[in-house]
């Protein structure tokens, strides 16, 4: 049986989940010079409400600000080695007290996600989003006047709740924002700002902490909460979108229907033959996309609404991503790159924090925080790498598939990233073992950051693409995974360098990367089979979610 691109929701279920005609031709067919139009997807509504059809200035605003925050959290998750010179005679705590306190961190940020990601879903995203933000300000200026451990592992669990809500939210807000070929844009955005907070803002914190102390750091760090609490008050708007209109334009009066055989054997190729204007002129373009002028554009008190609560219920948001994680090989895949890049990136702010106090290098905080330099300006050409480049060229490889684009796509990059993470990490602890000068560690951090930064950038892509109306379910699943990898990885680290050293240690994380990263091979080659043989179960969570998918 085949099915038609003018298709009912009904049929459109067999399509597997991500594929899609991404590539319109005009005319002469797919010869070189014809003319090709990039087809929106998911197809939006007539809707100028819909945060899909908003103009690039709303999405920009919004985003800017989900942005600007991620810099915020992610500071606040870092810069905490940096101090621990000056926390252990501060507080009178040890080393593997502080190294406690983080693993506590992370517990928050396990749970985080888990706690308030079914909320976002359920009330929107708005309200989680401020309860986020005051949580991080609250935390912050707490920190900046603690006195005891006790109140170290309270901050650090707090902080560590509000902190996590930011790692799936913002994946749903851009599921929420923007068309398939701009995601990867803006997970580069994403993940570029992410690596400022963890590498590029530690710099000024470790430079006002050798001057002031650390307290001071954490107040400084509490204004920047305080206005972007504000600022998400006033300004940022609600994303959650409850369609009125069905997204789907009647079939255009043409016989001249394209089949795809989408149901043949698994193991045979799916071929796409050539596509005409009239067979796919029910999708809208990129040239052309009406709204109905006859819709009323929601207000104001509409827009920064505090709750939209919708009908279904919020019970099934707290079970249903550990179903999702383990049913998908996208979402386990990309949990499994987000999950081992950050273990790397726990266990190396870490050891540099244990290492460089200590002689030949005898750093001072501030000189600590020049360290993140390296990984800062590798992980933002991993960004460009994996996002903008990784934009343009699945726009290449549909045009190489007759137009059609598959999620996995986004993989066909990795290669090299692949490569850079796995030399990096066994570079970074080759260099310090052997106390060679501060530059090589720091080349080391910007080749781990290098991959880190398209890996990253290309897994969260891939499950967006793939299973947009989950993307809640699939980034709490991510989210938990990710951090429940890392609450033991400060615990094992001192021992682990005691036992093994630091060049063998980091050989074995060296090697488990490159391990965890090959998982890219079976995924490009069977990762569509995959999306067709769970296209069922897929569509069956859409539906309990309140609808069919619109793509």
């Amino acid at each position: 049986m085949a099915v038609r691109l003018d298709m009912s929701p009904e049929e459109d279920a067999r399509l597997p989940p991500g594929t899609f005609l991404l590539i319109r031709v005009e005319d002469g067919g797919y010869e070189l010079g014809a003319q090709r139009s990039v087809m929106l997807d998911p197809i939006p509504t007539n809707d100028p409400n819909e945060p899909l059809n908003w103009s690039t200035t709303r999405k920009a605003v919004n985003w800017t600000l989900v942005l600007g925050m991620t810099v915020v959290i992610f500071t606040a998750l870092s810069i905490q080695t940096l101090f621990w010179q000056q926390m252990t005679i501060d507080l009178q705590v040890s080393y593997t007290d502080l190294n406690q306190a983080m693993s506590v961190n992370f517990v928050g940020l396990a749970t985080g996600c888990i706690l308030f990601i079914p909320l976002a879903k359920k009330y929107g995203r708005r309200p989680v989003y401020i309860v986020s933000t005051a949580l991080m300000l609250a935390t912050s200026y707490w920190t900046s006047r603690l006195n005891s451990l006790t109140e170290l592992y309270i901050c650090n669990l707090l902080q560590g709740l509000g902190g996590a809500v930011n790692e799936a939210i913002a994946e749903i807000t851009i599921a929420d924002l923007f068309f398939v070929h701009h995601r990867g844009t803006m997970n580069g955005l994403y993940m570029t700002m992410v690596m400022i907070g963890s590498f590029l803002a530690p710099i000024g914190a470790g430079t006002q902490a050798t001057r002031q102390g650390w307290r001071a750091s954490y107040s400084t760090m509490g204004v920047f909460n305080a206005i972007f609490f504000v600022l998400f008050i006033i300004i940022y708007e609600e994303t959650k979108y409850t369609p009125v209109i069905v997204g789907r334009s009647e079939p255009a009066a043409t016989d001249e229907n394209v089949e795809i055989d989408l149901l043949d054997d698994p193991d045979k190729k799916t071929t796409y033959p050539s596509v005409t204007k009239a067979s796919v002129s029910v999708e809208p373009s990129t040239h052309h996309h009406e709204l109905d002028p006859t819709i009323p554009l929601n207000s104001w008190r509409e827009r920064l609404a505090l709750f939209t609560p919708t009908s279904e219920p919020i019970w099934p948001y707290y079970y249903r991503p550990f179903y999702v994680l383990f049913t998908f090989p996208a979402v386990m895949y990309s949990g499994l790159q987000y999950a081992a890049g950050v273990m790397w990136l726990t266990i190396m702010p870490s050891v540099i924090a244990l290492v460089f106090p200590l002689p030949p290098y005898n750093f001072t905080p501030e000189q600590i925080g020049f360290m993140s330099i390296g990984p800062f300006i590798g992980n933002l050409l991993g960004s460009v790498y994996g996002g903008v480049l990784g934009d343009w060229s699945i726009l290449f490889f549909a045009r190489q598939n007759k137009g059609f684009y598959e999620p996995e796509m986004r993989l066909y990059i990795l290669h090299l990233p692949i490569l850079t993470m796995t030399g990096g990490l066994i570079m970074f602890g080759v260099t310090l073992d052997r106390g060679m000068h501060w530059i090589y560690p720091s080349v080391a951090g910007a080749l781990f950051g290098f991959g880190l930064g398209s890996i990253g950038d290309a897994a969260l892509t891939l499950v967006i693409d793939s299973y947009r109306d989950i993307t809640g379910d699939a980034f709490t699943a991510i989210a938990f995974l990710r951090n429940a990898f890392s609450i033991g990885v400060p615990f094992a680290i001192s021992p682990w360098i005691a036992r093994n050293g630091l060049q063998n240690m980091f050989i074995t994380c060296g090697f488990i990367s490159l391990a965890v990263s090959s998982l890219t091979i079976p995924m490009i080659f069977w990762g569509k089979a995959a999306r067709r043989g769970l296209a069922t179960r897929y569509y069956r969570l859409v539906e309990q979610q309140g609808g069919l998918a619109t793509h």
